[in-house]
């Protein structure tokens, strides 16, 4: 895709998501903003404790985070994994995957996903549905606290995660 045609898929995604935003009537919707960002609609469902958010028409939800440890040459890390869903609910394809998360440490240090695991990433038609995996390693001491969408250059939502 050329960069003019990512250009103007992104503007319209952008503007799809904050009309879906303005029109929402759900009681459990809240508008969450971060600075620098568009507007965000954040649902949090509290039947299943699930965290959503739609993002220019992308419904993104965090479905589960699971930590374990990882074994390396130099000891352990502690591997954060998120499967992640995302429906297309706009009205034109959008692109999403496990390059466009980052992990926030407590100390305020952004981690970039584990290339050595399981990786997502494609194009979803309206309408359609992709899911995949996402991890992040961290070394002794760090302490994960948000999980960032970072499609670009600004950050357009973000998640508490459980550190242990």
């Amino acid at each position: 895709m050329n960069m003019k045609k990512k250009i103007v898929s992104l503007f319209s995604l952008a503007l799809m998501g904050s009309f879906l935003a303005a029109c929402s009537t759900d009681d459990q919707a809240k508008t969450d903003t971060t600075q620098g960002s568009e507007p965000i609609e954040q649902i949090t469902d509290q039947s299943n404790a699930e965290s959503q958010s739609i993002i220019g028409g992308l419904k993104i939800i965090i479905d589960k985070q699971e930590i374990n440890q990882k074994k390396t040459e130099d000891g352990e890390q502690v591997l954060h994994t998120f499967t992640i869903t995302a429906e297309n609910m706009g009205s034109v394809a959008a692109g999403l995957g496990s390059i466009d998360f980052l992990l926030e440490t407590e100390e305020g240090e952004f981690l970039e996903l584990d290339h050595t695991m399981a990786m997502f990433g494609n194009e979803i038609a309206v309408g359609e549905t992709i899911t995949g995996q996402v991890s992040f390693a961290l070394e002794e001491g760090q302490v994960a606290k948000k999980l960032i969408y970072k499609p670009g250059e600004e950050q357009l939502a973000e998640w508490d995660v459980k550190s242990e």
